[in-house]
């Protein structure tokens, strides 16, 4: 079961990563151009905060069941969590710039929604959204990232 919600963590990072893109290019454009704030762009950050959303629940299921999340806290001590790199890295550094990106998705909804004019909803949007675009790609366990052991792009 903790394989299953694996692959489906590491595939949802992908949906987030395209909602997030999309929501901020939306919000370029919009910027640059001077244009209205449409159905589009509300759309764009609707399915960025869902995707994460449900990103976020598969996260909690693993970091209470898998062996380098809460078992690791819990089995070594947190004074020897932070001294390896990658035990680190998932039991507090991914874990906090996820949640930091979570909560700031859900408050750049919020923030754009109340905005008054669609230039203002514009740059909130590339603020907010952009904010937890860059805390998400600083929190994924790239391939390329090392210490963190092999992490594949696809999981199957």
């Amino acid at each position: 079961m903790n394989q299953l919600f694996l692959i489906l963590h590491s595939w949802l990072r992908w949906a987030i990563l395209i909602a997030a893109v999309w929501t901020v290019v939306r919000a370029l454009k919009g910027i640059g151009k001077k244009s209205a704030y449409t159905s589009a762009d509300n759309k764009s950050n609707l399915f960025f905060m869902i995707f994460m959303d449900l990103q976020f629940l598969v996260g909690i299921l693993l970091y209470f069941t898998d062996a380098l999340g809460f078992k690791a806290v819990r089995s070594m001590g947190m004074s020897n969590v932070m001294q390896n790199e990658s035990t680190r890295f998932f039991a507090v550094e991914h874990v906090v710039m996820m949640i930091l990106a979570w909560i700031i998705v859900h408050i750049g909804r919020s923030v754009v929604k109340k905005a008054p004019t669609d230039i203002q909803k514009h740059r909130k949007s590339l603020v907010y959204f952009g904010i937890a675009l860059l805390l998400i790609l600083l929190a994924i366990p790239w391939p390329f990232r090392t210490g963190l052991g092999f992490h594949p792009w696809f999981r199957f």
